[in-house]
């Protein structure tokens, strides 16, 4: 589980730096676009892999797999997109981590499961942390707010469903590989019927900003990131997947503080400590979950 864990904590530092990797691509494109581009760079660099391997003709309900996953994936990014226009970065930061809480209480009501009180120890530990680091003030709660939770809905989602069909999935590579093709073709999609074309020009200019955040974004973060996370989790339950994904959010700070030397007042960094904490106590008490229930005799 070890092994696992650090993993999951890879992915973590590697979407933490995906934030800078965004602040350089929204330099030149908005976020529908950078999305759209992100994932179209990850879908073409894919192709002669799936290719070679006839993933497009196979049997097995891989591209099915893939094809929700995808659907998961897109609505956590588009859901907070979409929620910034409305709200603030504070409150935005906060409502999307609460998809470690909403995991365990998903389960719980359609699986049955009993957490014991160790482990909500650990989400209300992770969850103090991350208000702490988003400087949260919980007021005048709008649209926006409401979009935010449905992203965070969907990225429950999109981990939990990842837990399901990891097990059952021979090739991390080549599901995440597919997800990044559909992610591609519905972000496109999305990108010219809400913002119209786009130039391409920017890109050529090998040096800028957006060509390295798209880059990042496009090859660690979406093709290498997201394949460690399926791998991952082919040992790694769903509650405790997210738990550990909260340290995107210490990992960015840290970024931050060193590639745009933003500030860190005692009260983010004691956040950050917390959500840390949180996840180093998980091999210790993130164990602690109980059978599913039986269903009782007719």
């Amino acid at each position: 589980m070890t092994s696992h864990i650090f993993l999951l904590t890879l992915s973590s530092a590697i979407w933490g730096f995906g934030f800078i990797a965004t602040r350089w691509t929204l330099t030149t494109y908005d976020s529908f676009w950078a999305t759209a581009l992100r994932f179209t760079l990850a879908a073409t660099l894919s192709l002669p892999f799936l290719l070679y391997k006839k993933s497009f003709t196979r049997k097995n309900n891989i591209l099915l797999k893939s094809a929700i996953s995808s659907v998961f994936l897109l609505g956590t990014l588009l859901f907070q997109t979409w929620g910034l226009s409305y709200t603030t970065v504070a409150k935005s930061g906060f409502i999307t981590t609460l998809y470690a809480l909403l995991i365990p209480l998903i389960t719980m009501l359609f699986a049955g499961k009993r957490y014991r009180s160790s482990f909500w120890m650990l989400i209300l530990l992770s969850l103090i942390g991350m208000a702490f680091m988003c400087n949260l003030e919980v007021k005048d709660l709008n649209i926006g707010d409401f979009l935010t939770l449905l992203c965070s809905f969907s990225a429950a989602f999109h981990i939990m469903y990842i837990s399901k069909v990891a097990a059952h999935i021979d090739s991390p590579i080549e599901f995440n590989f597919l997800q990044n093709v559909f992610v591609a073709l519905f972000s496109l999609g999305l990108a010219v019927f809400l913002k119209g074309g786009v130039s391409l020009a920017p890109l050529l200019i090998f040096e800028s900003p957006a060509v390295k955040g798209l880059l990042f974004l496009g090859i660690i973060s979406s093709m290498i990131s997201f394949s460690i996370q399926v791998v991952a989790q082919k040992k790694i339950p769903s509650h405790i997947a997210g738990l550990i994904f909260l340290m995107e959010s210490p990992f960015a700070a840290v970024f931050g503080y060193f590639v745009f030397k933003e500030s860190l007042n005692p009260l983010n960094i004691v956040g950050a400590v917390l959500v840390m904490l949180s996840v180093i106590l998980v091999p210790v008490l993130g164990r602690e979950v109980t059978t599913p229930k039986k269903a009782s005799e007719p």
